[in-house]
């Protein structure tokens, strides 16, 4: 990968500096940084191609769509603007045109101060630009290099990897364009204010882990908070903060309010405040929308372990609510059965690029079910569990019943007899019966519990 720089003569700088001025206000329709100028819109201001909910396909100079780090498409409120800063003037030509300029206000943010696995996979000159892009994030830099320094291939697979990699830089925008660098925000202020409402979060749910033994239990509390303080953000917005820590822990909600990427980049920032090794992983489920959860390093093995998934997505919140379908489970119950596309983009050409190869989880000590004796391996003792969980759940008032069998048989013979359980339930006060949430693929066993 070779990196070019432009420069531009003194007028053009000036000019460029007064039209950059004239638009520092935050109009009606910019962006969450203040100005929509990085972008452009199919149709410019005329509406012409305006999709039927007011929005447009953000496009490149070659009016070619622009894609986020999931491979979505990306659409934003229609808005124009007549300059493009990162364009014209890099970050050292724009403060030496500017007289009087003082540097910007600094971040407090949280550091990472361990490499990351994905990090590890990269060749020296990919590192190279994976560091240049978190220290250009960091200092809210518009540009890093131009857009012919690298491929849209490359530039795609290391910006992903930081987006994803690095939770800590919560108001990094999704946007992908080669050389430029994108904000939810832009404000230092307004982000040290958010950092400490995340930390304020943060920070209490790392100090009951650490109180915990194992790494096991510490997991167990991160989990059980974000499946308990969570709900399922259905909108896919590119200027929120859904996918981000924020919404996870800051944003005051009760139930903050994420996708997928924003359970997984929780994950990921307690488990770095915690000392646990863990990563990121993306790919899509089996109907092609994209995914995100953990893969996370407990007593030296591998395991993966899916929030999002273990999050029941209901209209009113239930705190009795929790299952652990996915908590630290193997590769061979997920991996191209229910996660697809294994830490690969879609670019929106359709080809797929690899992020990097995950370490390989193949153990199921640490496995929910295994660790706490609930797999059963014939007909009678599953059955005599998975009435004992329901009688359980409907004194306690919860809503999972569930069991893992260690074969297809027990599975088919249990899941044959869901009927008569059904009946059981409705032996409780207040139980309406149950309703079936079993998996195949997980070999698991599982009721939500209705109640009156």
């Amino acid at each position: 990968m070779k990196k070019t720089r432009k420069f531009y003569s003194v007028v053009a700088m000036l000019a460029a500096v007064s039209m950059l001025a004239a638009g520092c206000g935050k109009n009606e329709g910019d962006s969450a940084e203040g100005t929509t100028a990085s972008v452009n819109v199919i149709g410019g201001q005329d509406g012409g191609n305006a999709a039927a909910d007011g929005t447009f396909v953000v496009t490149d100079d070659n009016g070619e769509a622009v894609t986020g780090v999931n491979g979505d498409v990306l659409t934003e409120p229609a808005a124009t603007t007549s300059i493009d800063p990162a364009q014209t003037l890099s970050e050292e030509e724009l403060l030496a045109a500017m007289t009087g300029t003082t540097p910007p206000p600094q971040l407090n943010i949280s550091q990472n101060n361990g490499e990351r696995y994905a990090y590890s996979t990269l060749t020296d000159e990919e590192k190279k630009l994976y560091d240049d892009i978190v220290a250009g994030i960091e200092g809210l830099r518009y540009k890093i290099c131009d857009e012919d320094a690298y491929t849209l291939e490359e530039w795609a697979k290391i910006y992903g990897l930081v987006y994803n990699q690095e939770p800590q830089l919560f108001y990094m925008n999704a946007k992908l364009k080669v050389g430029k660098l994108f904000y939810l925000t832009k404000d230092a202020d307004a982000i040290n204010e958010m950092q400490k409402s995340i930390d304020a979060v943060a920070d209490k749910l790392v100090a009951e882990a650490n109180g915990k033994a194992t790494t096991f239990e510490k997991l167990k509390v991160f989990h059980d908070y974000l499946v308990l303080n969570s709900t399922f953000e259905l909108k896919d917005e590119i200027t929120n903060y859904n996918a981000t820590i924020y919404n996870a822990f800051g944003s005051g909600e009760a139930q903050g309010n994420i996708q997928c990427a924003g359970y997984a980049k929780a994950m990921q920032y307690l488990c770095d405040k915690a000392g646990i090794t863990s990563m990121v992983v993306t790919g899509e489920t089996t109907s092609g929308q994209s995914h995100a959860w953990n893969v996370v390093n407990v007593d030296g093995a591998w395991y993966n372990l899916d929030a999002t998934w273990d999050d029941p997505i209901l209209k009113t919140p239930n705190y009795k609510y929790i299952r652990y379908n996915f908590f630290l489970v193997p590769d061979n119950q997920i991996h191209n059965i229910t996660h697809m596309h294994v830490s690969e983009k879609k670019l929106s050409s359709g080809k797929y690029i690899k992020y990097f190869t995950p370490p390989a989880c193949t153990d199921t000590a640490q496995n929910y079910f295994v660790k706490n004796g609930l797999v059963y391996s014939d007909f009678e003792s599953a059955d005599k569990a998975i009435r004992a969980e329901i009688e359980s759940a409907a004194k306690d008032g919860t809503r999972a019943a569930q069991i893992m069998v260690s074969s297809k048989d027990v599975y088919d013979k249990v899941y044959a007899a869901r009927m008569d359980y059904n009946t059981y339930a409705k032996s409780f006060a207040g139980v309406k019966g149950v309703s079936d949430e079993c998996s195949e693929s997980l070999m698991l066993i599982e009721f939500n519990v209705i109640y009156e």
